[in-house]
């Protein structure tokens, strides 16, 4: 049996979900089984899941959370892609990912230009030691307009329960604190419906008082009331990217070291 491994680091993100299936839909075209692995957002089950997957398996896709990939952790020429993030490494790994902190910086921009000064990113949440692209994004674009950055605005999530309800809090307590926020851009469409419910409860309105933007795209985005702009990031060309250059390793042929996928901004009615 030929077999690939796929970790991701949870599968209730759709767009980790999204990458999942379109890896398995074109590896089985090349005649391989894919081994998808769930590491629940925890470090020592991604490190575990690497090690296992390299003794049945040809090769691995990974959405990696660490901050570091250690040397020993990956048998030497094993084939390996990074999808997504990217942490330190010792060593060159194949890696498929957006221009997050372009991407970013792309959605700052459009908030200014809609009248937005008071702007939150919603980063999601982070493993220790890890520096989000759109963090830097979010504070050059600020930067560049001449508009003061807060700490505050950056939200910082303690990943122990679901996106939603966390988002929700944290922007509730902001609210409450009495920040006049304008904007909101989301990490993803889960963190995006939360900022929608503590909105909702303090008294704003999208997009009349808070414009919001999120980065996943899922169909969801465009059935909420009121459908929400989204950061759409192509999973599915992630997907393909990765298992060209994975299956570049297994056969031995040439194949892109980097590949950056394009991320374009669908308006929708939470930012007109």
């Amino acid at each position: 049996m030929k077999a690939i491994g796929m970790i991701v680091p949870t599968l209730d993100n759709i767009f980790f979900a999204k990458i999942a299936y379109e890896v398995e839909k074109q590896m089985k075209k090349a005649g391989y089984l894919t081994l998808v692995a769930s590491c629940q957002n925890k470090a020592e089950n991604e490190k575990e899941y690497i090690r296992e997957l390299q003794t049945v398996c040809q090769g691995i896709v990974c959405i990696s959370g660490l901050d570091e990939i250690e040397e020993n952790l990956i048998e030497k020429a094993y084939p390996f892609v990074l999808v997504d993030r990217k942490p330190k490494s010792a060593f060159s790994l194949a890696w498929s990912a957006n221009d997050d902190k372009a991407a970013c910086k792309d959605a700052v921009n459009y908030l200014i230009e809609k009248g937005c000064k008071k702007i939150v990113l919603c980063p999601g949440f982070l493993a220790q030691g890890q520096i989000s692209p759109r963090v830097v994004g979010y504070e050059e674009a600020l930067a560049e307009h001449g508009i003061e950055w807060k700490e505050e605005y950056v939200l910082k999530r303690a990943g122990i329960r679901n996106t939603e309800t966390e988002t929700e809090e944290i922007i509730e307590r902001l609210l409450y604190d009495g920040e006049k926020i304008d904007g909101i851009i989301a990490s993803s469409d889960r963190a995006a419906f939360g900022a929608m419910t503590a909105l909702e409860k303090v008294g704003y309105y999208v997009p009349e008082d808070v414009k919001l933007i999120t980065f996943d795209n899922s169909p969801y985005t465009a059935m909420a009331t009121p459908s929400i702009t989204a950061m759409d990031r192509n999973p599915k060309q992630i997907a393909m990217s990765a298992c060209r250059q994975l299956m570049g390793q297994i056969n031995h042929e040439t194949y892109e070291q980097e590949e950056i996928i394009e991320v374009s901004l669908i308006e929708r009615d939470s930012t007109r």
